[in-house]
């Protein structure tokens, strides 16, 4: 990505460099909003080589030269280097300015909160969480960004070709997190799969009681503030920022009728990590959406054909390796610790998304 190096020098001088108070939080648009510090450092270090070569010419003449010329050569290189460095700024800067925004590019503003989608009531500020995710070095096992190839190969769960990263995705980050290795995931797309600040809280205080596989270390030793805000950071990637400024996203709610049955089942499906494989408005995920799955048939990864009844379902879930649907990987962990009546609620839950939703809800 062409925008990286023009999103990480403003961060450094908004330390280094007198003036760039008034940029802190966002990336210079333009190379002609850096700050007169900016210039007066590029000007010295210029100058000084400049010196640096001035004198070393000087010396071959005087009365007693010095065998100078791996220096001169030195010094040629070093100015080159520098030259270089300060003139593709402004090439990447003057073309990053001209990139227009994504109409899904992150553009959260510090101070900024957002409400959980989830319905838990919850809060946090994107921004500060995007800080936190920095501080706590995520980017060393967790990427941003979506190639092609990662839609097939599964880096990026339900991911689509829309997905693919593209340079305007990146414009209003301060610094961009494209990461360094994939020990775990890419989450460019993960707010969209999972919009639910309770469930990220949960899963960063103890991941591996949602996939017991994981090699993610627990935060639990983080202020809730900070979980609270990684947790709005996380929700915001891959969502439209107006859609969740205007509360306008949000996971499926509970209805009126809603049986306690089937109640308890929908906090089974948050409680037990289900949302983090599976969605409930029909959007791809890592596993099948659970929208309309009841009563559907489905193609196995062996060619065979299925109904998904209540037998299948509880079987799915004690030994999800006995029947894996086609496409997607054999991933799930069994639930067999569940109780027979958090077993028969989930089911109901399962059941009360399929397309004969309203008879089950009054049989239950």
């Amino acid at each position: 990505m062409s925008a990286w190096p023009a999103r990480l020098a403003p961060g450094v001088a908004v330390a280094l460099v007198p003036g760039a108070a008034a940029a802190a939080g966002r990336p210079w648009g333009h190379f002609a909003e850096a700050p007169w510090g900016y210039w007066l450092i590029a000007a010295v270090v210029l100058a000084g080589f400049l010196a640096f070569t001035f004198w070393a010419l000087r010396r071959r003449h005087e009365e007693r030269p010095v065998p100078t010329a791996g220096y001169h050569a030195l010094g040629a290189l070093v100015l080159a280097l520098a030259v270089f460095t300060l003139v593709l700024y402004l090439v990447v800067a003057e073309e990053i300015s001209a990139t227009p925004a994504t109409e899904d590019a992150w553009d959260w503003r510090p101070g900024e909160t957002l409400a959980d989608p989830g319905g838990s009531g919850l809060s946090g500020e994107p921004y500060r969480g995007y800080r936190v995710y920095l501080a706590q070095g995520c980017t060393y096992c967790h990427t941003l960004y979506v190639r092609p190839q990662d839609i097939a190969g599964g880096w990026t769960p339900g991911a689509r070709a829309a997905d693919v990263s593209e340079a305007g995705d990146f414009k209003h980050f301060p610094f961009t997190l494209l990461g360094t290795q994939r020990n775990g995931p890419d989450l460019t797309i993960v707010g969209r799969r999972i919009a639910d600040l309770r469930y990220h809280v949960d899963h960063l205080k103890a991941p591996r009681r949602f996939k017991p596989r994981s090699v993610m270390p627990s935060y639990d030793y983080l202020p809730e503030r900070d979980l609270g805000d990684l947790a709005a950071f996380l929700v915001s990637l891959g969502n439209p920022p107006e859609r969740l400024r205007a509360g306008a996203l949000g996971a499926a709610r509970p209805r009126a009728e809603e049986s306690p049955l089937v109640a308890m089942g929908r906090r089974l499906y948050k409680g037990e990590g289900c949302v983090s494989c599976h969605t409930t408005d029909g959007s791809p995920s890592a596993g099948p959406t659970f929208k309309g799955l009841f009563g559907s048939e489905e193609t196995l990864a062996d060619g065979g054909k299925v109904t998904v009844d209540v037998a299948y379902l509880r079987e799915s879930i004690t030994h999800p390796e006995a029947k894996v649907v086609k496409g997607f990987q054999p991933i799930m962990p069994p639930f067999d610790r569940l109780s027979d009546e958090q077993l028969e609620a989930l089911v109901a839950f399962l059941e009360s998304l399929g397309a004969a939703s309203e008879e089950a809800q009054g049989r239950r």
